[in-house]
């Protein structure tokens, strides 16, 4: 079950148990109910959602305000799916892009070639981690409608595992493959208490539809992956 507090982790919560299902762990703050302006307090998970030992995201952010985990069974081997979430276009997941063209106004054109992490990449988060079996992107967002980003230099996973300026939100999301179950885990801190204020009324608004993207997200990888199976059979015949 989940615990609570949401900087303590203790499995995937009711919503979690089994392949495909959605295990949200946002209930609050690390210190409960509701923001009260306190640091989160969890400690860094135990193991991910899909068993393999420990997660790249607990080096970069051991605790947290916010956390959410969805998983999906895809039937490979660690390195061909961890390529397919990397290299995933916006053309393979048509409602992904039409959600985020509507959630845009139109100002920003999602292109069907481009890689759908380029919509982080490009603007201002970085790659905090790359390995056979996980990827990890985060990024730092100021409170600020001028500069909202914040440029991370040559070591950005230190930087931002580091990171304590007040009136700023740390977001981190990775995707993982584990034993036959691929796994995406997004956590949010916040430096302080305005910050978290903030972040929690955000959050209650857009939880639902982050979590229906989160799912089609994963799905259209897992698409990637069937299709350069089936090309590698045809190509055999």
């Amino acid at each position: 079950m989940t615990d609570k507090r949401a900087g303590t982790p203790h499995g995937d919560g009711p919503h979690g148990e089994g392949p495909g299902a959605d295990g949200p762990s946002d209930g609050g703050p690390a210190t409960g109910g509701p923001a009260t302006g306190g640091p989160a307090t969890g400690g860094p998970a135990t193991g991910g959602p899909a068993g393999g030992g420990p997660s790249a995201l607990d080096g970069v952010i051991p605790t947290w305000d916010r956390r959410e985990r969805h998983r999906l069974p895809v039937s490979a081997d660690a390195g061909t799916v961890i390529r397919a979430a990397e290299e995933l276009t916006w053309g393979e997941v048509p409602s992904f892009r039409r959600t985020m063209a509507a959630a845009g106004m139109g100002r920003v054109r999602f292109s069907r070639e481009r890689p759908v992490l380029s919509m982080f990449l490009d603007n201002g988060f970085r790659m905090l981690h790359r390995s056979e079996d996980q990827l990890v992107v985060g990024g730092i967002e100021r409170i600020s409608r001028k500069q909202p980003i914040v440029a991370m230099g040559e070591e950005p996973a230190a930087e931002f595992r580091d990171f304590e300026a007040p009136s700023h939100i740390l977001i981190a999301f990775d995707f993982r493959y584990a034993d036959g179950v691929l796994t995406t885990e997004t956590r949010v801190r916040c430096t302080d208490a305005k910050a978290r204020r903030l972040f929690g009324a955000y959050w209650f608004v857009i939880r639902p539809g982050s979590g229906a993207i989160r799912h089609i997200w994963l799905r259209g990888i897992r698409r990637r992956v069937l299709r350069g199976q089936d090309g590698l059979q045809s190509g055999a015949r």
